[in-house]
């Protein structure tokens, strides 16, 4: 149950993300990394929140949903450290 709940929230999250960076109205020379940084986020949730939604659907692997649905805003916080890293 935990993880169709966190699952849930991924979804939320990762549907914010995207509505920010594909339809935001940002200066056209950044538009590009904007882009970017929704496409990686897509990337990551679809290898992690859709299997842990996935999984939790079905009540498969209770333990691996978990950590599936636990991997998005993981890595969601590793992606976003990477580019204050790149562009600090």
């Amino acid at each position: 149950m935990a993880a169709f709940i966190i699952g849930g929230l991924d979804a939320a999250g990762w549907l914010l993300i995207y509505a920010g960076t594909f339809f935001s109205q940002s200066d056209p020379a950044t538009k590009g990394l904007d882009n970017f940084a929704g496409l990686a986020v897509t990337v990551v949730f679809l290898l992690t929140g859709v299997p842990a939604l996935a999984l939790a659907w079905r009540n498969r692997a209770p333990r691996l949903a978990l950590a599936l649905s636990l991997g998005f805003p993981t890595g969601f916080v590793l992606l976003f450290a990477v580019a204050v890293a790149a562009f600090a």
